[in-house]
């Protein structure tokens, strides 16, 4: 037991911490105490032009570098779980096409700077011929950082149509939980605990297999 708990505390505190992260954001009325329902109705009552400036709105955030997450939970508290994956997918999508086309603009000094010095380097190794498979890889885990994901890409040698496949089809499985995961807000029920425990699911699976690939 001592053994399992030195193995796999790392995994077992993470999952933890974001439950509760979770459970706390709930029990506090969180959501409430920024009137996101009253924003939600607001963005339901305009109709079509509502599902655009969402759209739009999630195409720009890269540039500001606000977190994305917020912005799918709010997709899905006003679409629901299938249309607010939908739109989520065309918007987040669009939008690292954005920021990778900007990062082979800009150049790689000023890219760096913007995401902290990070080397992007490291990266850039790994891809060669197989763009695709090593950005599936890192769309498809929920800890890799997504916007220096998208600027780091756009400074390597992966085919922009690799990138825009990968990003598409690799932001799916992410964009459907938490947009069933927003979709819950407000209630304590099934669907709320299901969602939690999809998101928790995707944090854990690939670190476990990696640890068994280690062992």
């Amino acid at each position: 037991m001592k053994k399992f708990w030195q193995e796999w505390r790392g995994i077992i505190l993470f999952v933890a911490f974001v439950l509760t992260g979770f459970l706390v954001i709930y029990q506090l009325g969180i959501v409430d105490s920024f009137n996101v329902a009253e924003l939600s109705q607001v963005v339901r009552d305009m109709g079509i032009w509502g599902k655009i400036l969402y759209v739009i709105t999630y195409i720009l955030r890269p540039l500001v570098l606000f977190p994305a997450t917020p912005l799918t939970l709010f997709g899905g508290y006003t679409f629901g779980a299938v249309q607010g994956t939908i739109l989520d997918v065309i918007g987040a999508g669009t939008g690292a096409l954005l920021a990778f086309w900007i990062a082979r603009k800009l150049g790689k000094d000023k890219i760096e700077r913007l995401i902290q010095g990070k080397k992007i380097e490291k990266f850039d190794h790994k891809i060669g011929e197989n763009g695709f498979l090593v950005i599936l890889y890192l769309r498809l885990i929920p800890l890799f950082p997504f916007d220096s994901i998208n600027y780091s890409m756009g400074l390597s040698s992966v085919q922009t149509r690799d990138y825009a496949a990968a990003t598409y089809l690799g932001i799916i499985p992410g964009a459907f939980v938490l947009n069933f995961l927003g979709s819950s807000l407000g209630r304590l029920d099934w669907q709320f605990y299901t969602a939690i425990g999809l998101y928790a699911f995707m944090i854990i699976l690939p670190l476990i297999v990696k640890k068994l690939r280690n062992t």
